[in-house]
């Protein structure tokens, strides 16, 4: 189920957000609490139509409590097109919660917020986040060569994409159909 991020999220986000394999293969820093209860208080006063990051909070039906994020990033200035992006606690990684949530953020914003294309990239090492993108639907598009340096090193990334009209045939086809998953 993917839900509007509460101040209750706190605790879960600083599990998944703050896991060292996490943030070593994302090449993120650690969020300190303050800087994370803000955040989340500020995503839960967001409107669905704001302009920039756009988090939801990824919960299993049935079993309160955070798993994860999917969010989307849609410039002001280009608001027919966005960003994914999702990060999931370990414990919760390659059940489908990712393919899922992704996929049902991606429907929700084609069908409701009529965006043109929705795109997404990683480390081209990160099989896992490649192996949810084409699940979702999307195609490679871009690899780009030492693009990201992190970890006193320069990584190669992927960008994925996925148009609109992509997104309606493949979800217009019986084994592909995109799932309603919970309010989103």
């Amino acid at each position: 189920m993917l839900r509007t991020p509460t101040i209750d999220d706190l605790p879960g986000y600083l599990a998944y957000r703050n896991e060292p394999t996490s943030l070593a293969s994302q090449m993120m820093d650690m969020v300190d609490e303050e800087s994370a209860r803000s955040f989340l208080s500020t995503q839960s006063r967001l409107s669905d139509d704001a302009p920039g990051w756009r988090m939801f909070s990824v919960e299993r039906l049935g079993y309160p409590g955070l798993i994860g994020e999917v969010g989307i990033f849609i410039a002001e200035a280009d608001p027919q097109q966005g960003d994914m992006g999702w990060w999931l606690h370990s414990d919760h990684r390659r059940q489908g919660y990712a393919t899922e949530a992704a996929k049902a953020l991606a429907e929700w914003y084609f069908a409701e917020r009529g965006l043109h294309r929705v795109t997404a990239s990683c480390l081209s090492t990160n099989a896992a986040s490649r192996s949810t993108m084409r699940r979702i639907g999307m195609r490679l598009e871009s690899q780009s060569i030492e693009s990201r340096f992190g970890a006193g090193r320069w990584h190669d990334e992927v960008g994925y994409a996925l148009l609109k009209k992509e997104w309606v045939v493949m979800r217009d086809m019986p084994h592909t159909a995109a799932q309603p998953s919970g309010r989103r």
